[in-house]
């Protein structure tokens, strides 16, 4: 592995985003996002499978200095992946003064969401899950915490507001999909980007890119470059932006 960008030199894979920790100075939300050099942020319905096992340790990392992870109910239900932390980074967390699992967060929609597995043992205390009104039932109750919302999906700053004033979550992960990416974004809730570019081509078809939905009124939002890693030609790229702007 090599960093690109500020400085070229050779690197292990511990050195990538090794000042993390300094994320909790302050609240913001981030995005970690992993698409195909054609911009496809899934390949048959799944983004797991886009990245490689670096991807994958990074996206890890990402989780082990959080408060909350949030994920759209469709893409929990694709993924097979869980929104937890593995076993090396939790004595990380542990040290920190983190709770050895950040909270997990999902935002309802359509459909029925399945709380077998190990979402399900996570426990009201831990699984946080906000729901349109009429669609939870006595399960999701007895196994999560639900906030109830109107309208077909919760807005990304009545989202951010109780998991900081309820919660107490200061940083949030993004994890997708596409949709909840585009609603924070269009808010201007974004504050980071960590972008894995997978040396893939999707085949074409009709599969979601990174943001889907409307367009933001305020215009585009100008992100700063701030470190790029390379891996066996898959790119880790990160970036910052000003809170005052807008995505498009």
């Amino acid at each position: 592995m090599q960093q690109l960008y500020p400085a070229l030199r050779p690197c292990g894979v511990q050195d990538v985003y090794a000042e993390l920790a300094t994320l909790r100075s302050s609240p913001r939300v981030l995005m970690n996002v992993v698409t195909t050099i054609d911009g496809r942020a899934t390949i048959g319905g799944s983004s797991h499978a886009i990245g490689s096992a670096t991807d994958h340790l990074l996206m890890q990392k990402l989780r082990s200095v959080v408060d909350a992870v949030v994920v759209g109910a469709g893409t929990l239900r694709r993924e097979s992946v869980s929104p937890g932390v593995a076993p090396p980074f939790r004595a990380e967390r542990e040290r920190a003064g983190l709770p050895p699992q950040p909270l997990t967060v999902v935002l309802g929609g359509e459909g029925e969401l399945s709380l077998r597995g190990r979402i399900g043992r996570l426990g009201p205390e831990r699984l946080v899950m906000f729901l349109p009104q009429g669609t939870d039932s006595l399960e999701v109750r007895d196994r999560a915490t639900v906030h109830l919302y109107c309208g077909r999906r919760a807005e990304p700053e009545e989202v951010i507001r109780v998991l900081r004033e309820r919660y107490g979550a200061r940083t949030v992960l993004l994890e997708g999909g596409p949709s909840v990416y585009g609603s924070f974004a269009r808010a201007g809730l974004v504050d980071e980007v960590f972008w894995t570019l997978s040396p893939k081509l999707s085949g074409g078809g009709d599969a979601p890119g990174m943001l889907e939905g409307p367009g933001s009124e305020g215009g585009p939002r100008t992100l700063r470059l701030v470190s790029v890693y390379e891996h066996l030609g898959e790119l880790y790229l990160r970036y910052r932006a000003a809170p005052t702007e807008v995505f498009d």
